[in-house]
């Protein structure tokens, strides 16, 4: 049989072939898995493994118990609850990257998708158990279906916003349901805003309108924060507007 110490060595060795990480931390075994982890005595697999004398069958034991508990924790992807959601490029970049799945949508604007739990959003991560291409197909149709009327911010100006506030106003910007209303209301060659998930200011293109826009951006206060910019939609395109135009 193996001493303690062999045995606390070898079973490390042996669920690294298994696990991402798996290390021996104070009187733990310690097993992590993208965002979770588990953590067994290993006096507790050692006894096991005293009571069997054998090692594969109390190794097959432990791993089999490791994946129940990571399991119950794994994230369920419902896909009649999932979203496209527009962020800025650099959201959850840096040191820490986060491994978000994402899209670029224009210029300096990416499209994640989140799955969406009532009270909170949780993104979609490039390492989730997904079908990517379910996902996006379920994400895009179920923006498609949502309705918000666009309307007027004053009476004497051609900018408009939308009616309710969502967390996904700034989003609605590409569905199918909200163009259309855009070309019927203000046409192909236009001004947005999309200073936070919940705003989104479109305006006619006129050059005097611009500092609308941004005058509207300064006083949003959502912190769930996008894009400090004016756009334009010209020819099929977006784009950002050039200081100073």
């Amino acid at each position: 049989m193996h001493t303690f110490a062999d045995f606390s060595r070898k079973i490390i060795f042996d669920l690294n072939k298994t696990f991402p990480i798996a290390r021996v931390q104070g009187k733990y075994v310690i097993v992590e898995s993208n965002s979770s982890n588990v953590s067994i005595p290993v006096s507790s697999i050692y006894r096991e493994y005293q009571g069997t004398k054998d090692y594969r069958k109390t190794l097959k034991l432990y791993v089999d118990i490791i994946n129940d508990i990571l399991n119950q924790y794994k994230f369920k992807i419902d896909y009649n609850n999932v979203y496209p959601f527009l962020k800025s490029m650099d959201f959850g970049k840096g040191e820490n990257d986060i491994q978000f799945y994402r899209e670029q949508a224009f210029t300096d604007i990416d499209v994640l998708y989140v799955s969406d739990m009532g009270e909170t959003f949780r993104f979609i991560l490039q390492t989730d158990d997904v079908d990517f291409d379910k996902m996006k197909k379920a994400a895009w149709e179920n923006l498609n279906k949502m309705t918000n009327p666009l309307v007027k911010l004053d009476k004497t100006l051609d900018v408009f916003c939308l009616k309710y506030s969502t967390d996904y106003n700034s989003t609605l910007l590409l569905s199918t349901a909200l163009q259309n209303q855009i070309c019927k209301k203000i046409g192909r060659n236009y001004l947005f805003a999309i200073p936070s998930a919940t705003t989104l200011v479109i305006a006619k293109f006129r050059p005097e309108y611009i500092s609308i826009l941004k005058s509207l951006m300064a006083i949003d206060t959502d912190p769930n924060k996008i894009s400090d910019k004016v756009y334009q939609y010209k020819d099929g395109k977006f784009d950002i507007i050039v200081e100073g135009y």
